[in-house]
C-alpha cells in the first residue's frame, strides 16, 4: 500500500492544467422563473396532483405539455441554462421564483410515510419537479425494483440514524443506509451501478439526473452537490483510462425492493463516450476495488476518493419554493447526519433523451433494475 500512497503523491505533485484556477462557485446555476412562469408551472403541478401525481396515466403527458408552454415564454439566458443542463453541460440547476405553500405549519413530527404519499402538498411538489424535468429535457421515471416502482421518492429521516432518536428506534437494529434514514450519506451517484447510458445484461441504466424539492426544511440543512469536472481533470489521462477498467464492485443499495436487485463486480467508474464527455458512477460507501484489479486502478481509485475529499461543495438548502436537478452522471451528491427530523425532501429521479432503459411501462414510465 505504500507504494500506492508514493503514486498518489506523485500524481498530486504534478502540474494541473488552467482550468483548475476556477472559483469556488462557478457550477452554481440558477434558472429564476418571472411571475407569469410560476404561475403557469404552479396551475399545472396543481392539476397533475388532483390527479394523483406523477404515478397516473397522463400526467406525463401534462407535464411536458406544461414545460412547452413554459419554454416558449424563456428569454435567451432561461433558454441557455435548459438546454445546457439537457445536453449535459451544467452539472446542476436551482430553480427558485416558483411559488411555495402559503400557510404552511411544519408539524411536531414527521407524519407516516403512508399518509405523506397521499398528501396533496407533497403531491403538488412532486408534480411541479416531473415538470421541471422536462423544462431540462428529462423524463420521470421509475425502477420496478426500487421504492416500489413508485415515481416519487420522498426524503426523511423515516427509519432511525438522525442526531435526534426517532420513536420507536430503540427497536431498530441495523439502521439502513438510504433516503429514509438520518444517517449521514457520503458522496455518491444513484443506484444502479452497471450502466449509465445504455441498457446492459438486462439491467436499465443509472438515473440521468435527480430532482428534489422540501415539504419541510425547518433548519435549512443543506443538500451537497460535489461538480466532478475538476476532479475528472485533476485525475489525469493516465488516472481516468484506470477507472475505466471493469475492475471494480459495488455492495446491493438498501433502497431496493426486499429480495430484489444486486450487487455487482467487474464494472468501471467512469465512461468516456466518442467526444470526451464522461459519466461517472460512483458510491463512496459502496464501491471497492476488485481483488484482480491492477495497481493502477489502486491508485486512480485513491486519486478519486482524495480529490473528492478535496473538491469544492455547492449546499442547497431547499424550500417549497426551490429546487436542484442534478446530473447524476458529472455530479455527485451527499448529506451530514440529519438534525431536524421533520426535514422531509421530494425527489425524483429523470432519464435523458440520450439513456436507453428497458422499458416495462410507458405510461408511467418504469423500467427493469
Amino acid at each position: 500500500m505504500s507504494y500506492v500512497n508514493d503514486m498518489v503523491v506523485e500524481f498530486q505533485n504534478r502540474p494541473k492544467c488552467s482550468t483548475s484556477q476556477k472559483s469556488k462557485h462557478s457550477n452554481i446555476t440558477r434558472l429564476v422563473f418571472d411571475e407569469h412562469q410560476s404561475d403557469i408551472l404552479e396551475i399545472a403541478a396543481i392539476d397533475i396532483a388532483r390527479l394523483g401525481g406523477p404515478q397516473m396515466p397522463g400526467a406525463q403527458l401534462t407535464a411536458k405539455c406544461c414545460a412547452k408552454e413554459i419554454t416558449a415564454t424563456f428569454n435567451n439566458e432561461q433558454l441557455e441554462i435548459a438546454r445546457g443542463f439537457a445536453t449535459g453541460r451544467l452539472p446542476l440547476v436551482i430553480f427558485e421564483g416558483m411559488i411555495g405553500i402559503k400557510d404552511d405549519t411544519i408539524p411536531q413530527a414527521l407524519p407516516a410515510l403512508s399518509d405523506l404519499e397521499k398528501e396533496f402538498d407533497c403531491l403538488r411538489l412532486a408534480s411541479r419537479n416531473q415538470i421541471l424535468l422536462h423544462l431540462v429535457g428529462h423524463q420521470a421515471f421509475a425502477y420496478d425494483i426500487d421504492n416500489n416502482g413508485q415515481i416519487t421518492r420522498l426524503v426523511g429521516n423515516f427509519k432511525g440514524g438522525g442526531e435526534t432518536k426517532i420513536e420507536n428506534e430503540s427497536e431498530i437494529e441495523n439502521v439502513e443506509l438510504s433516503s429514509h434514514s438520518g444517517l449521514a450519506l457520503g458522496a455518491h451517484t444513484e443506484a444502479p451501478y452497471h450502466c449509465a447510458i445504455r441498457a446492459v445484461d438486462n439491467h436499465s441504466p443509472a438515473p440521468s439526473a435527480l430532482i428534489l424539492s422540501a415539504r419541510w426544511n425547518p433548519l435549512n440543512e443543506p443538500t451537497s452537490i460535489i461538480p466532478m469536472i475538476q476532479v475528472i481533470e485533476n485525475i489525469g489521462k493516465e488516472g481516468c483510462l484506470a477507472l475505466t477498467l471493469k475492475v471494480f464492485k459495488f455492495s446491493r443499495s438498501d433502497s431496493f425492493v426486499s429480495g430484489k436487485g444486486e450487487g455487482a463486480d467487474g464494472v468501471s467508474i467512469l465512461e468516456f463516450d466518442n467526444n470526451g464527455n464522461f459519466a461517472l458512477r460512483y458510491n463512496s460507501y459502496r464501491f471497492s476495488l476488485c481483488e484482480d484489479a491492477p495497481v493502477s486502478a489502486e491508485i486512480a481509485f485513491e486519486l478519486l476518493k482524495q480529490e473528492i475529499a478535496l473538491s469544492d461543495i455547492v449546499g442547497v438548502s431547499l424550500q417549497p419554493n426551490n429546487a436542484v436537478v442534478i446530473n447524476n452522471t458529472t455530479a455527485l451528491h451527499c448529506r451530514d447526519v440529519i438534525k431536524d427530523n421533520r426535514r422531509l425532501l421530494v425527489r425524483l429521479f429523470g432519464y435523458s433523451e440520450n439513456a436507453q432503459p428497458i422499458v416495462l411501462s410507458d405510461d408511467p414510465l418504469i423500467v427493469q433494475g
